[in-house]
Formats: structure tokens, sequence, C-alpha cells
């Protein structure tokens, strides 16, 4: 592979919030009706909940008209009437429920199935070309990123399709009961000056406009609340962050007694959690009251406005009720904005989280290194590697790897040999210069402190892949090549193994995995450090015996213990 000169800046025009909200709709939302492979099913799933909204839209329908002829027979003391619209009422509502539940059903099903597409989808994006590894190095790069994946994703499936269905569903009530209402309407009179005014409907134009303004005064009291909840989830996941350091590094904390540190800074950010919750609480107080006010005056409105026509026999009991549960329907259909302020708030905000999060992973795409038929497994001409900030740790490296050669790179720490290993494998960007890489052989990289991955034993040796291509004969002969013929007891077991072995005992797990893959080059950084000498010597031993014509670079701080196993030393 060649590896030129890269970038990690990101794009200002990227960190807009637009293009945020762009990026999501067109890789998160439309592909999944579009391009799916569930996207028949998904289409079969929205139609049927599609009816279902119609159905529960159709029985408010009917309980409107169901209102007038209720309260009808008890205003005209008919028993029998009575009776039979309390059965009536009684069998709409077993239909409503019915259909209301089955509604819950096929949306769930909806969002389960978009859920697991975006988690496959952004997965797939995450552990792409190193993309997990680039992250933490991208010194732009956003917070948290496993909420992105786990929580964010989650809440953008659940709000999405419960505020879509409640604008669709709104929507159909909408239009079924403004033809109710305005059927149920009569004209308004009233005089200014000598001229007399008519607003016909009136009861129509009331309900839009109540609305309207409902709807602009909870916009006032609720749009603090977007920043509000993105500051909020931010805060949390970083606390979460925090606990988990906590768990994952337990006995060095634990040694160095550093609880009260620890607790001092958990206390630290908690005490920043409260103070945005505190504020967002109080925000969230103002619109409650706001839009609690709104809805209970909601209620009582058609009465102040038609009641007097009960007393004076214009309108019925039952055709007042009927226009005050047409009203109350039509003005909930047309405020379904101040009902959904404080969801639609917190979608604008994982939406800009997960945009964020894509943008990111856009920039990480040209960082792909391309791959060629180079003979020698690695040749480096004027290569100058850099921290993110643009600081020299090696500068001018010209050097070449021969087949079955064994180099050793030497220097002390902070003069760039773990970075240097980085860029030798494809996952470091900030170079200059040309590396060549043959792609023909396979390669293997064991770090001063392996990865230990939580499961099986077997798969714990044989890691990257897994247990089910290799005997155990060939797991017990690496384990003998490697000094850990002791451990052959756990072979059955599954554990989380970082906590249960030393480092030592970690690093010669991880050096069996040579002997088990036996691949054509090896890299060690500094993979033997925690090893007595002797044992450290026998090691080198048997791997030379065992893979003599494998090609090996290792990093040391010193070239002292293990020059006479390599071929060339290199001083940084």
């Amino acid at each position: 592979m060649t590896i030129m000169p890269k970038s990690l800046e990101s794009s200002p025009n990227k960190s807009s919030k637009w293009s945020a909200h762009l990026i999501v709709f067109n890789e998160l939302i439309v592909p999944f009706w579009i391009k799916s492979k569930y996207k028949y099913k998904v289409w079969t799933l929205s139609l049927l909940l599609l009816t279902l909204v119609g159905g529960t839209v159709y029985s408010l329908v009917l309980l409107n008209r169901w209102n007038q002829d209720f309260y009808n027979a008890l205003q005209n003391l008919n028993r029998d009437e009575f009776f039979k619209q309390l059965w009536i009422f009684f069998l709409i509502g077993i239909i409503y429920s019915l259909i209301f539940a089955y509604k819950f059903f096929v949306l769930q099903k909806i969002a389960v199935l978009w859920r697991q597409w975006l988690t496959e989808k952004t997965l797939t994006k995450w552990l792409n070309h190193k993309n997990y590894y680039l992250w933490h190095i991208h010194p732009n790069s956003m917070d948290n990123p496993d909420q992105r994946v786990s929580e964010d994703i989650r809440e953008l499936t659940d709000l999405s399709l419960e505020i879509g269905e409640k604008v669709f569903r709104e929507f159909i009530t909408f239009v079924s009961f403004i033809g109710i209402l305005w059927g149920l309407s009569s004209t308004f009179q009233f005089r200014i000056v000598d001229y007399t005014v008519e607003i016909p409907r009136y009861l129509v134009w009331v309900c839009l406009l109540y609305a309207f303004v409902g709807t602009w005064i909870a916009h006032k009291v609720g749009y603090p609340l977007s920043k509000l909840n993105f500051v909020q989830q931010k805060l949390e996941a970083d606390f979460r962050y925090l606990l988990v350091r906590l768990r994952e590094n337990s006995e060095s904390i634990a040694l160095l007694s550093g609880e009260n540190f620890e607790k001092q800074n958990l206390t630290n950010k908690f005490s920043q959690i409260l103070a945005n919750f505190n504020v967002l609480i109080k925000n969230q107080k103002n619109l409650i009251f706001t839009t609690n006010i709104y809805g209970q005056i909601a209620y009582i409105f058609p009465f102040l406005v038609c009641g007097s026509k009960v007393f004076t026999k214009e309108i019925t009991l039952g055709h007042l009720f009927q226009i005050g549960s047409a009203f109350g329907q039509l003005q909930g259909s047309v405020s379904v904005f101040v009902d959904m302020y404080a969801k639609t708030m917190r979608l604008n905000s994982v939406v800009r989280r997960l945009g964020g999060f894509l943008l990111t992973l856009e920039d990480f795409k040209l960082r792909e290194p391309g791959l060629d038929e180079a003979s020698l497994p690695i040749h480096t001409s004027g290569l100058s590697v850099y921290t993110p900030q643009q600081q020299c740790l090696i500068k001018n490296l010209n050097f070449d790897v021969h087949p079955g050669q064994r180099i050793l790179i030497a220097g002390r720490s902070g003069q760039g040999k773990s970075t240097l290993l980085r860029v030798l494998n494809g996952i470091w960007p900030y170079t200059s210069g040309l590396i060549t890489k043959s792609q023909k052989h396979k390669t293997l990289v064991l770090s001063q402190k392996p990865y230990l991955p939580i499961g099986s034993f077997r798969d714990l040796l044989t890691y990257p892949e897994t247990s089910q291509n290799f005997s155990e004969e060939a797991l017990i002969a690496a384990m003998n090549s490697a000094q850990i013929s002791h451990l052959k007891k756990f072979l059955p077991e599954a554990a989380n193994w970082t906590d249960l072995f030393s480092v030592g005992e970690q690093q010669r797990i991880s050096f069996a995995r040579i002997f088990i893959h036996r691949p054509d080059l090896v890299f060690l950084d500094e993979s033997t450090s925690a090893l007595e000498h002797a044992i450290e010597a026998e090691l080198f031993k048997t791997l030379l015996e065992k893979l003599p014509n494998m090609t090996l670079v290792t990093f040391a701080h010193s070239a002292d213990r293990l020059s006479t196993f390599h071929h060339q030393v290199i001083e940084l």
C-alpha cells in the first residue's frame, strides 16, 4: 500500500447544523424506505399503519356523532335511547382500543427494523477503514461515539416514527373534523359603529386562530430546550465515560489510592449535569405550564362561545357537546406542534449529534491507503511522521525490509516508535513521503498491552480469527511454544480474561498467536517488556526455530537485550 500525506482537518462548511440534518435525511432516513433489504416489508407495515391510523380517526368521528345522540337522550329523558347509546359507546370503545393496540404494535415493528438497519449501517461505517481508531486521533472529532451508535439511533427511530405518526393522524383528524365543525358552526354577527360584521362558520376560524397563537407562544417558551437537551446528552455521556474508565482502571487507581481524585472528578462532572438539568427542567416547567393552560382553555372554549345558545334553545345539549368534541379534535390536530414541541426539540438534538458523527466519518473516507504489488514487505523513502498538531516526530526516514529479515527499531520513550508502527500498518494519517507495503504478506501486530476479547479462551488464542478454524492440538502446541502450558485448563471456559492474567501472561498469550497464525510479517511493539530476560530470550529462540523465514520488525527502548535476534538495528 502507498501512504501519502493526509490532512484530517474538517471542512468548516460541514459543521453547520443544516449539513447535519441533510446527511441524516439522505443516509439514514430515505435509503431505509427505498434501498434497504427491508423496504418491501416496511412499506407493507407502513400501509397497514396508515390504515390503522385512519381507523382511529374514524372511531373518533363515530364518538363525535355519539356525543349528540347520547346527550340528547339525557336531555329528553329517553331511558331506552340512553342505554342503547351506552352499548354503542362500549362497541366503539372496544374497536378503538383494538385498533390503537395494533397501531402501537405495527409502529414498534417498523422502529425495530429501522433501528436494526441503522445500527448495521452505522457499525459498518464505524468499523470500516479503521474509522474507530482514526476517530480518537482526529483533532476535531465529536465526543462519545458510542452514544451515537446506541442511544441516538434508538431515539432517532422512536421519535421520528412517533412524531411522524402523530402528524399524519392529526392531519387526517383535521380533514375529518373541519367539515364537521364547519357544518355545526353558524354565522357570528357584531356591529362596529354603523356597520354589521358577519363571520360565517366562525367556530372554524376561532379554532384556527386559537391554535396559531398557542403554537407561537409554545415556540417562544420552548425554543431553548433544543440546545439544553443537546448539552445534557453530552454531559450525561461524559459522566458515563468517566465511570467506565474508573472500572477499567480500578487496579491502578486502587494501588495509587486515587479514590479522592476520582471522586472529585466525578463530582465536578455531575455538578455540571445538575446545573444544566436545573435550567432544563425550569424551561420544561414553563413549557408544560403553557401547554396545559392552552389545553385547559381549549376544553372549555367552545362552551364559553356556544353555551348560551342552549339556554335560548337555539341548540340542544347534544349539539353543544358535539360542537365541543369537534372543536377539541380540530384544535388538537392544528396544535400538534404545541403538543410535540419538547419531543421535536429532542429529535433536533439527536439529528445534530448523529449528523455530526456521520460528517466526521465522511472525512475519513479519503484516508484509505491504496495497495500495490510491492515485492518488498516494507519500503520507505523520505518518510516523515507528525503528530496531529503537526509536530515532527521522525524526519526523512529511509529503509527497506526484505523477506525473512529481522529489524530492531530502538529509541527512547517519546521518540515516535509506536507512532512509526502505526504508520507502517496504515493507521496513522499524519505523514509525508512514501511507504509501500506488500499486500501479499500476512501480517500480525503484537502490542505492549495485548487486547484480550471477552469470550472463550480458544477465541482468545486465535484472535482476530475464530477458533473454529484451528484444531485443539494446534492450540496446545502454540501454548507450549509460548510457555503458557499451565493455562490449558482454561481452554473450555469463557470469561473476561483481562482481569484474570498478569501482564506477563497476557504478553505470552499474545505471542502464542504467532505460532497459531504463522504470519509472514510480524511487528512486535515492546511486546515482551513485562517478561523476565530468560523467558524473553527463550521465546525469541523458539520463534526463530519454528518460523525461520518470518519477517520481523521489533520496536524496543534499547537494543541491548534483543539485538542478537535481529539482523539490523535502527536507532531513532
